[in-house]
């Protein structure tokens, strides 16, 4: 069985397959007049190892399909990954 942990900001989800990979989503937002948010599914590119999932990585990925992205909402993902393996680790 594969533990799959989902870790998401607004734009942004990293998916942490059994601590070993870790597999972006990127998705475009867009508010719902009947009071929810929308996400639709942009990108998704191939699974990385968990090394090579850092800022560069996620930066570069998500430039393929935004123009513009806040660089804050890519260190956050960063940071909530970082902390999830912390946490795991102790």
């Amino acid at each position: 069985m594969i533990n799959t942990k989902y870790i998401s900001t607004k734009y942004l989800d990293a998916i942490i397959l059994d601590d070993d990979y870790i597999k972006l989503v990127i998705n475009r937002v867009q508010k719902s007049p009947y009071g929810y948010t929308k996400r639709d599914l942009l990108s998704s590119p191939f699974g990385v190892k968990t090394k090579a999932f850092t800022y560069n990585f996620v930066s570069n990925k998500v430039d393929e399909v935004y123009s513009t992205f806040p660089n804050e909402e890519i260190h956050e993902l960063i940071n909530k990954v970082k902390l999830y393996k912390n946490e795991k680790s102790n």
